[in-house]
């Protein structure tokens, strides 16, 4: 896993689009891939948490599921894999 500026638009989309490629699961939320797919330590900042989402909700092949509860995380806003 490799650290990723994620101010840098574009090579935060190519992580993500990798991360969710190689993801088993079908749920994500932003916390999640913070931790988790880009090596992110401590607690995100509103501003890092919205660039994450947004990148999460451009995501081809996945989709918005709302406000999922996760045991690690809490309730977060989620996207599912499409079948």
């Amino acid at each position: 896993m490799v650290k990723v500026d994620i101010s840098d638009a574009k090579s935060l989309q190519t992580a993500v689009s990798k991360y969710l490629d190689d993801f088993p699961g079908d749920l994500m939320c932003a916390l999640q891939l913070w931790y988790e797919g880009l090596g992110g330590m401590g607690t995100p900042t509103t501003a890092e948490m919205t660039t994450l989402n947004d990148a999460l909700a451009s995501a081809e092949g996945w989709t918005d599921a709302g406000n999922v509860r996760y045991e690690k995380f809490g309730v977060q806003k989620s996207i599912k894999k499409m079948k």
